[in-house]
């Protein structure tokens, strides 16, 4: 009987020690994936912070493109002016003479037309009389 009693609290002793062991192995592996699932949020917020501070200047920068946009027209203009009338002899303002009647004349605009890969440059000159006449620069000296 003795036998007997000391293998039945030998297997009680056992089963409550496996049952321990399993139950804080049990704890250990939740406490782990707590630890992991923290460390997966603060970097999804790490993440979610940089998102919206990127969104933020896409759109700033969306809104500054946005607003420039409507003067794209007007810079490529003035770097094609600048492109054509930079071999230039006279600019607005200046005293020439007509080689077609040699009379003298003031240059009192530029006027550059066409496209990207082709122009074309005439003046506009202004007479004594206040008549104007638009020539080429070939035409004045």
């Amino acid at each position: 009987m003795k036998n007997s009693l000391l293998n039945t609290w030998i297997t009680a002793i056992s089963i409550v020690a496996i049952v321990g062991l399993w139950a804080f192995m049990d704890y250990q592996k939740s406490v782990d994936a707590a630890a992991q699932q923290r460390k997966t949020s603060e970097a999804l917020q790490k993440e979610l912070l940089l998102n919206s501070s990127c969104n933020h200047h896409v759109d700033s920068l969306k809104y500054i493109n946005g607003e420039l946009s409507k003067f794209k027209n007007l810079t490529m203009a003035m770097v094609h002016r600048e492109e054509a009338t930079k071999s230039l002899k006279y600019q607005v303002g200046d005293i020439v003479m007509l080689k077609s009647d040699s009379s003298r004349v003031v240059i009192e605009d530029l006027l550059i037309g066409g496209g990207k890969y082709n122009y074309f440059i005439k003046y506009r000159v202004l007479f004594r009389d206040d008549s104007r006449k638009e020539v080429t620069p070939e035409m004045i000296y």
